[in-house]
């Protein structure tokens, strides 16, 4: 009986413990917290691609700058301006300036980086040195 009565108050508060404690193992961590803009990062055998969702942001207003192994993107999102006659029962969407910095996964090489914004993404590729690019090996056969 008391065993039950251990194991009930645990379970049931499981998820919200791994929630706080391992929430990078969570996928959905970042969105759900409301961190802005959402981020996936991925690796390629030349290049490092970064895809920022950030709808609503004028491409004008983003900064993008690497720095050894460090991408930092910041800028800011206007919402259309409301008439004081407007009232609202719930607003999810901000304004005001954000910046992500964001530890690219092996080094790269920031000269040869592209960024284009389109549909509110912003896509930064970012070559990675001929020195760490996986290379070919001819076998020879005597």
């Amino acid at each position: 009986m008391i065993s039950n009565m251990l194991r009930f108050p645990l379970s049931m508060f499981e998820d919200d413990f791994d929630r706080w404690f391992y929430p990078q193992q969570r996928a959905e961590a970042p969105a759900a917290r409301g961190v802005f803009p959402a981020v996936n990062v991925g690796t390629a055998d030349k290049n490092v691609d970064v895809y920022l969702f950030a709808p609503g942001v004028d491409a004008n207003e983003l900064d993008v700058v690497i720095e050894k192994n460090l991408l930092s993107v910041s800028g800011e999102r206007k919402l259309p301006e409301r008439e004081d006659s407007e009232a609202s029962t719930r607003l999810e969407r901000f304004d005001g300036k954000f910046k992500r910095v964001i530890t690219l996964p092996e080094d790269v090489d920031a000269d040869k980086a592209e960024a284009v914004y389109q549909d509110g993404v912003l896509h930064i590729s970012i070559a990675k040195p001929v020195e760490v690019q996986p290379r070919q090996i001819q076998v020879s056969v005597h």
